[in-house]
């Protein structure tokens, strides 16, 4: 019984320290890779434990560009080998990648691929899979995804709630200068699934271009893309394709929007509904617009003919992304010329009846001096969004900024956003992810050295930069216990239980099988308001490891109860 008691205090001391105890980030952010040469365009993607997967296309061998990877913790510290796992060293030039979870902690990365060009082949679609410890799962230098004649090139990806992914990719197959759009799914072993080179999501006259994906959240995806088939100007399209790699729209497309004028640069996030809802920039005034569409999962376009306008403001306004507010609508930033002097960054939100939420022509995110850029966008899991851009308020150099907006449209932070990072050179091509408590991780390409090198930073939700969301005081407006799914799920070895509180409580929780026998607890006495991530190590009261299987975890604090699933894999 003594030892008993001596494992259980052990246990709660450890859980105790890891709660308020935390790491911080470097000023200006970690150094992602700082090899020789250029490292260009990250993108990342969370790890699913509070941290972030980047890749990004790699030049240290003097002669090709590379595909690179790196993990970094939720403390800021790099997991994998120095300046990055090599996944993709051909020859020739690989480029252009993106990335989307595995769903286990890993990532699975697409780019265009140059290995074959000179002797004549066409740039070619590569995939490979990464697991949690950086070790890639599938053939050495990825998987083909398409080798037909002609070119394909500017992959993107999203996963397939599977363990794998699809992708899409502009495609030449059908004559030198006319580019179509296809898309293949890859499952977590690495294997096609569809049609071998992929299925067409469009073949219509000229060209179709830029396609961008999500997850249906049915196993398929939808992608949107700009289109020229009218023989006059870019117009806006999307298709649905399922599981199986059949198209469940109407052949070649539904239109999203065929204004007059083009439309051009499409991105899309999930009605909540296996549907999208769309956003592009819009000339048809003359000046370019935002607007918005939404699209039903029959693929029915659900708003006014051709789409919203979210911003036609006076002057320019481009570059504009999306996410979902987490209720069916979504939040739009681009950045915006209407001051006549410079560029800004505003945003704006619209529900799920296309009903504009903010106050018209969108709510300035930043409207400092000089010129604010390209804003990308993250969830805030509270209805409202993180926005990060490229600033120039220095009069030297551009940097990089955030702001959060909650989802009335009122900024959290202080005027004109928070500094993720300063330092000497441009900061730029950057990309943005949840850091699951409410916050962010960025990643950019940097200039402060002689070359370009890829860091990162990360902003709390209260908007502290480099501070982990499990300090004290650091929170958003918490008007009830709250508990995010715990991260990783499923776990091996140890995973962490995400907690918000609306004032310091007792947390008490309870762990059970899936017959309800109580197989631990984990008490925290006095914790903070706000974030706390509390650490279970996947073993009973007695120190034991628990079976694989699904048990449940209750959490009593504030006064209420909340219950979650959670999954162990050994």
């Amino acid at each position: 019984m003594r030892d008993r008691l001596a494992f259980c205090s052990l246990a709660l001391f450890s859980l105790l320290s890891s709660t308020t105890a935390f790491a911080v980030w470097t000023p200006d952010g970690v150094a992602v890779s700082t090899a020789v040469k250029d490292q260009w365009v990250p993108t990342s993607v969370s790890d699913g434990a509070g941290g972030a997967i980047v890749t990004w296309q790699d030049f240290r061998s003097g002669t090709d560009w590379d595909i690179y990877v790196q993990r970094v913790n939720a403390a800021g510290v790099v997991q994998w080998a120095a300046n990055g796992v090599p996944i993709c060293t051909a020859d020739h030039d690989q480029l252009t990648p993106t990335i989307t979870s595995d769903g286990a902690g890993g990532a699975i990365v697409t780019w265009h691929d140059a290995r074959t060009f000179p002797a004549g082949a066409p740039i070619s679609i590569y995939a490979q899979r990464v697991n949690a410890s950086g070790v890639a799962q599938w053939t050495a230098n990825g998987v083909s995804l398409c080798t037909t004649v002609n070119n394909r090139v500017d992959p993107t990806i999203t996963g397939d709630g599977a363990g794998g992914a699809i992708v899409t990719w502009e495609d030449y197959r059908s004559g030198g200068a006319n580019s179509d759009i296809y898309a293949q799914r890859v499952n977590a072993s690495g294997v096609v699934q569809w049609s071998a080179n992929g299925v067409v999501l469009c073949a219509a006259a000229t060209d179709q271009l830029g396609p961008m994906i999500i997850s249906d959240n049915a196993g398929g995806a939808i992608v949107a893309w700009y289109d020229l088939r009218n023989g006059i100007d870019d117009d806006i399209y999307a298709q649905r394709v399922n599981n199986l790699g059949a198209v469940v729209w109407i052949p070649n497309g539904v239109a999203v929007c065929a204004a007059a004028g083009s439309q051009f640069l499409p991105t899309l996030a999930s009605d909540a509904a296996n549907g999208a809802i769309i956003t592009w920039e819009d000339l048809r005034s003359g000046n370019y617009d935002v607007y918005a569409q939404r699209v039903s999962a029959a693929g029915a376009t659900l708003w006014t003919a051709n789409g919203v306008g979210l911003c036609t403001a006076v002057d320019s306004q481009g570059v504009p992304t999306i996410v979902s507010d987490g209720v069916g609508g979504a939040i739009v930033t681009w950045y915006d010329s209407r001051s006549g002097i410079d560029t800004d960054i505003y945003a704006q939100r619209m529900n799920a009846a296309g009903v504009v939420q903010w106050t018209a022509n969108g709510v300035a995110l930043c409207t400092a001096a000089a010129n604010q850029f390209n804003p990308a966008i993250v969830p805030d899991t509270f209805g409202g969004a993180i926005v990060t851009w490229r600033d120039r308020r220095s009069g030297t150099s551009y940097d990089m900024y955030a702001q959060r907006v909650n989802g009335s449209g009122v900024a959290q932070w202080i005027a004109n956003g928070v500094p993720l990072c300063t330092a000497v050179g441009d900061q730029s091509n950057y990309t943005i992810i949840s850091d699951g408590a409410a916050g962010a991780i960025v990643a950019w390409e940097d200039q402060r050295g002689s070359d370009h090198d890829v860091y990162a930073q990360q902003v709390s939700a209260g908007g502290v930069v480099g501070q982990p969301p499990t300090a004290v005081g650091d929170t958003p407006s918490i008007a009830a216990l709250t508990v995010l799914a715990n991260s990783p799920n499923p776990f091996s070895a140890t995973t962490e239980l995400e907690i918000g509180l609306r004032t310091a409580s007792d947390i008490h929780v309870e762990i059970f099988d899936v017959l309800g026998r109580r197989v631990n607890t984990l008490d925290v006495k006095e914790a903070n308001a706000g974030w706390q991530r509390v650490p279970f190590s996947g073993h009973d009261a007695n120190g034991h490891a628990l079976a694989s299987g699904v048990y449940f975890y209750r959490v009593h604090a504030n006064g209420a109860t909340v219950t979650r699933k959670m999954v162990i894999t050994r």
